[in-house]
């Protein structure tokens, strides 16, 4: 299969309304806009509070830059009556709507799933929120770390003698966004099969739930043993793994990661553990008593430790590629930003940016060979697209500006 970029973006031709005004759904539509849809973004005229977080410069989110990029951007008032009525003339336009607003909101507002359907709308409407559109706490408010801290996640980590932990970066809003880009191809196809006969198809994901559904462990964990796992540290023995971190003589961390007995063979090759070589041979790892393999990855992890503390990098490297064992420096963003691998794949970018110059970020997931994909621009100025799109919709660039002093654009 040739590898020439022949053919149009994957998703070309796919319309989507972003009302998006938290990263979480912001993201799912910079996914789709990645990937080849027609995303126009609605901001409040007062401005995003996605505009307000850092690190800016020159007044500028890097947040905003990346979460709105190959978007169009215009505003509009959503609460207010005339807001509204351009927005229910417009909605038949788009086969996508993505919000992110407390449940009940756009009910409120007059344009929930019913008053969409009776303004001619067909298409996925992808609602993102903090805890769903059902249940005893869905008009609660809910951010990422809410998340984190409700679906285990941070219960899970951190050290066994310390708190709690967070991630540093926005975990629960990116992986919210992803099972919304996932909702949103799955409406598509469902609407798709459906033809005439299609209406609104609400899909609805929650914050904490969607970090939720990619934790395998702990809730059959608990069922069957009684167990809440605890936080391990770098350390997952308790999983069955052989995987930590780990610093070298001259002061690098690097990581180990290896599941099923081949893998974990190859890192103790690497490391001249003989005797430990011997054991997993003998078939540790099929033993049917939990403890005997704890106890075994306990031994690796013993052997681990001074076998890197005693070694410079390069020379771990060597012993660990000769062995075809997985493991991997920790990179921080200075070393990915230079990365072959990384820049073969296209996952550094460079815009052109109004704002800022050149502006670095990250590419395009997942790669298809064969289509044209790339990134069009950054988040651009509020507005920015107003005369060009109302335009289109018999909006006259005096009333838009008559509109924008009323505050509904």
């Amino acid at each position: 299969m040739s590898n020439a970029k022949t053919r149009k973006p994957i998703l070309d031709g796919i319309r989507v309304l972003d009302i998006a005004h938290q990263y979480s759904a912001a993201n799912t539509c910079a996914i789709l806009a990645d990937l080849g849809a027609d995303v126009v973004s609605i901001e409040h005229p007062a401005g995003s509070p996605i505009r307000t977080m850092l690190p800016k410069k020159d007044g500028h989110s890097m947040w905003w830059k990346v979460a709105q990029r190959g978007k169009r951007h215009i505003t509009l008032n959503l609460s207010t009556p005339r807001g509204k009525e351009i927005f229910l003339g417009m909605i038949k336009d788009f086969d996508v709507l993505v919000e992110n607003f407390r449940p009940g909101t756009l009910e409120r507002w007059g344009l929930g799933p019913d008053d969409l359907e009776k303004a001619g709308a067909n298409l996925t409407m992808m609602r993102i929120s903090g805890f769903g559109q059902t249940g005893p706490y869905r008009e609660r408010p809910g951010f990422g770390t809410v998340a984190e801290a409700m679906s285990g996640f941070a219960h899970m980590n951190g050290y066994p003698d310390g708190p709690p932990t967070f991630p540093s970066t926005t975990l629960a809003d990116g992986v919210a966004s992803l099972w919304g880009v996932i909702g949103t191809l799955a409406g598509l196809l469902g609407n798709l099969r459906a033809g005439s006969t299609r209406g609104v198809e609400v899909a609805d994901v929650a914050l904490f739930e969607g970090l939720f559904r990619i934790i395998p462990t702990q809730v059959p964990t608990y069922q069957q043993t009684g167990l809440a796992q605890r936080r391990p540290g770098n350390y997952l023995g308790d999983h069955g793994v052989l995987r930590n971190v780990y610093r070298s003589k001259d002061d690098r961390y690097l990581c180990v990661s290896a599941v099923g007995p081949a893998a974990i063979r190859r890192i103790l090759v690497g490391a001249g553990a003989t005797e430990l070589v011997a054991v997993i041979d003998a078939g540790i790892m099929n033993e049917h008593e939990t403890a005997k393999i704890e106890h075994f990855l306990g031994r690796c992890n013993a052997h681990l430790l001074p076998w890197t503390e005693a070694r410079i990098y390069a020379e771990l490297t060597a012993d660990l590629e000769a062995a075809g064992a997985v493991f991997s420096p920790v990179y921080s963003v200075a070393e990915i930003v230079k990365d072959e691998q990384y820049l073969a794949r296209e996952d550094i970018v460079t815009l052109d940016d109004p704002d800022l110059g050149p502006l670095m970020m990250q590419g395009i997931v997942p790669k298809f060979p064969g289509r044209d994909h790339k990134l069009r621009h950054a988040g651009g100025a509020s507005g920015l697209d107003n005369v060009a799109f109302y335009g289109t919709h018999g909006i006259s660039p005096e009333e838009i500006e008559t509109l924008r002093k009323q505050g509904v654009m």
